[in-house]
């Protein structure tokens, strides 16, 4: 029985005085009698209301299926690249991420492994002993699942720490927050590219911004998922009892949620984890190492008239005034005359498209 054990506990508080160690063990104990007494109860079971593992591998077996076929489909042709304003690089470096930028893309990622680990080691006790077993906390008794959920709760401080860091300084230092919001242009960019994809259309891709549609698409991803799973886990966590009772049927929802949410963020990092490796999208995995990209990829990829870096924007800007009406990048590197299409489009004379 549950409370029993929670009476001997807590005369243990009052017969001893607490080191920062202590504590923690304390909670730890705390943690293993609530999981442990949960499993024989309906009404503080810790598997009710979880998603069924049939579920969750199906979820990441499509998003494995979604790689693949982009793969096959892109292993041997990659799309021509069309639009774009050309720009002028000196020394032909182009300032990607300044060190904040890539610091904290570095520990994000450190930091979501983490809590993806021992998230999943407590979604099924006894994944990852491996890994889990150099922190102290490898096992499938309810003592090493409350260890587990230990670590997994005390990696989102660090979660929350990082988060803070990158708003302010997205939106108050380095103001690039405008960079990572959706705009009409991602929404035409989407539809050639995925026409071009289904072959519904020409095999090309528009120069984009600093971000195209799809990054776009995977950071406000990554933004729901960490909702969802900040405001479920912070329910089932409750933590120094802070948060309002609810019902032993919500509690099932939010857990289902923050379980379906937790595979769904799973899914995401593994797909930028596979498009950042691929090979054309190497130079943009490597500025994020070291901040800067070659003049000529950055005159292959983006488009100058949607991202601009600072250090060039001045540059840029002569360079347009002293030759007149800027010439439109083409597939191959190359600049074509500019003709003005229909509807005040763009007509790319090697390729014969319009871009609208």
């Amino acid at each position: 029985m549950v409370l029993p054990q929670l009476v001997r506990v807590i005369r243990d508080i009052q017969q001893s005085e607490l080191t920062e160690t202590g504590e923690r063990n304390l909670r730890l104990n705390l943690l293993g009698i609530l999981l442990s007494g949960g499993l024989d109860t309906d009404t503080q079971s810790q598997t009710s209301g979880r998603l069924p593992l049939e579920y969750a591998a199906a979820l990441i077996l499509l998003f494995a299926a979604v790689f693949a076929v982009h793969f096959v489909r892109r292993a041997y042709r990659q799309p021509k690249r069309i639009g774009g304003t050309p720009m002028e690089v000196p020394g032909n470096t182009v300032k990607a991420f300044d060190i904040v930028e890539r610091l904290f893309h570095w520990s994000l990622f450190i930091t979501l492994g983490l809590v993806m680990v021992s998230g999943i080691a407590i979604y099924l006790p006894g994944t990852f002993n491996f890994l889990l077993s150099a922190f102290g906390v490898a096992g499938t008794n309810a003592a090493q699942t409350a260890a587990d959920l230990m670590w997994h709760t005390d990696m989102l401080w660090l979660l929350l720490g990082l988060i803070a860091i990158h708003i302010v300084w997205d939106l108050a230092v380095a103001r690039t927050g405008r960079a990572i919001i959706p705009g009409m242009s991602d929404t035409k960019d989407t539809m050639i590219r995925v026409q071009g994809f289904l072959g519904l259309g020409p095999s090309v891709q528009p120069r984009h911004g600093k971000y195209d549609a799809f990054m776009k698409l995977f950071h406000w991803g990554l933004v729901l998922c960490l909702v969802v799973l900040g405001i479920s886990g912070l329910y089932l966590w409750n933590p120094y009892g802070l948060m309002p009772t609810i019902s032993p049927s919500l509690e099932s929802t939010f857990r289902l949620f923050h379980d379906f949410f937790a595979f769904l963020l799973i899914g995401l990092v593994a797909g930028h984890i596979y498009f950042a490796i691929l090979p054309i999208n190497w130079p943009v995995l490597r500025s994020i190492l070291t901040g800067t990209i070659s003049g000529d990829a950055y005159n292959h990829d983006f488009d100058s008239s949607r991202w601009t870096p600072k250090k060039k924007a001045a540059t840029a800007a002569a360079a347009a005034q002293a030759s007149g009406p800027a010439p439109t990048m083409v597939a191959g590197g190359t600049v074509n005359e500019v003709k003005a299409g229909p509807s005040g489009g763009v007509k790319d004379d090697s390729e014969e498209l319009e871009v609208k």
